[in-house]
């Protein structure tokens, strides 16, 4: 289960991956619109669709091409988001399978999409 974190630890750690992301040498992840990306906004409604799922203990989030640059060599992603259930199947490895529908609307990206974290 996630740990809750103070809003300072929060900021640092978001903003230690900021500049990392935006170093030279660094991953550089980018926005569908060429901008360095710090994350998505994920809305309420798709997920409390997935959460709607009686057998779902979660949701998981993958990395995925954004739709607009498919096949590019360019370092433009998305998330897909999507309900994880406890995976009961004997002599598997992966504690959760993916189950109902893949949201990938594409989330809005950070930035524009950003929000302020509060202290």
């Amino acid at each position: 289960m996630a740990s809750i974190i103070d809003p300072a630890s929060a900021k640092s750690l978001i903003q230690e991956y900021q500049q990392q992301n935006a170093a030279p040498g660094g991953p550089a992840i980018k926005t569908h619109e060429g901008h360095h990306l710090h994350g998505f906004f994920i809305d309420r409604q798709s997920l409390e669709a997935i959460l709607s799922n009686p057998k779902a203990v979660g949701v998981s989030l993958y990395f995925a091409k954004h739709p607009d640059f498919v096949g590019a060599a360019s370092n433009h992603f998305t998330v897909i988001h999507v309900a994880a259930e406890p995976n009961t199947a004997l002599g598997v490895t992966a504690p959760y399978i993916n189950t109902g529908d893949a949201y990938c609307d594409p989330p809005p990206p950070c930035p524009p999409n950003c929000g302020t974290i509060q202290q």
